[in-house]
């Protein structure tokens, strides 16, 4: 199992095996003061080995900060990739996640967004906070 994708937007969604992301994939964002917080949308698109298909899965999503530490939210959610009529034996299958909602920046720094399947760390999506500049 691997993780195809793992996105950082200001908005997902996952419809019909498609993932739609508005404002994705950025890498840096400014605030004019600290603590900060944001919308995001966080999309992930899941590869399935075939032979780990047909049995349930558990992908955790977290943030962290610099340090390694863990911030809220802490989501997950339980899977399962079943084997579609007509699936060629041996190929990967594709499952898509999206979830909305409030993360809280403590502070300028970098932070990242990480995804786990089964307690198995798959990707890291990095991200730094940084101060508005003032206009002169």
């Amino acid at each position: 199992m691997q993780i195809h994708a793992l996105l950082l937007a200001d908005s997902a969604q996952a419809v019909d095996g498609k993932l739609y992301v508005l404002g994705g994939a950025w890498r840096v964002l400014r605030f004019p003061t600290f603590p900060a917080q944001i919308m995001v949308g966080i999309a992930v698109a899941i590869d399935v080995d075939w032979n780990e298909t047909n049995q349930r899965h558990h992908l955790d999503l977290h943030f962290e900060d610099a340090d390694g530490n863990a911030m809220d939210p802490k989501i997950g959610a339980d899977f399962e990739a079943g084997r579609p009529p007509g699936a060629v034996p041996g190929s990967e299958l594709r499952i898509v996640f999206a979830v909305n909602g409030p993360v809280a920046i403590p502070a300028a720094g970098a932070y990242a967004a990480v995804a786990s399947v089964g307690g198995v760390e798959l990707a890291r999506s990095r991200g730094e906070a940084g101060q508005a500049r003032r206009g002169r």
